[in-house]
């Protein structure tokens, strides 16, 4: 199942794109290596999808304070569920290390979520910023 950005998932925002791309192109890489059964280091993509998921979620959380946008606590809400979701796979890769499954539960886990949450929430939010931009 590869992970990767296409045009079709454009949000029409040029900076969430950019910060998508990045963060599929990342991620896609793991998760070819986890499904191609190679060593992955998933320590170091948990950490990067912390990191991303801080500055990210936060940028996207002051445009849409910021701007009115009337779906902000449901969007909030995926933010949040994510940093829950990852922070509990964080804890099974401390404790269980680099088993197999942890990988690939990994894997399906972050191509579900991303998307869905680029083309639904997210591009819900790059209309409504697009239109506050117009008037």
């Amino acid at each position: 199942m590869a992970l990767e950005w296409t045009q079709a998932l454009s949000v029409g925002h040029e900076e969430l794109d950019a910060q998508h791309r990045e963060l599929f192109r990342r991620a896609g890489e793991v998760i070819d290596g986890v499904e191609a059964g190679r060593a992955v280091e998933l320590g170091g993509l948990i950490e990067f999808l912390h990191e991303y998921a801080v500055g990210h979620f936060g940028l996207e959380e002051e445009w849409m304070r910021d701007s009115g946008f009337p779906g902000f606590v449901r969007h909030r809400a995926e933010h949040e569920r994510f940093l829950e979701d990852l922070l509990e796979l964080a804890d099974a890769h401390e404790r269980h290390g680099r088993e197999a499954r942890l990988g690939l539960k990994l894997s399906e886990w972050l191509s579900e979520w991303l998307r869905r949450h680029v083309a639904g929430v997210d591009a819900e939010l790059a209309r409504h910023l697009a239109r506050r931009r117009s008037t």
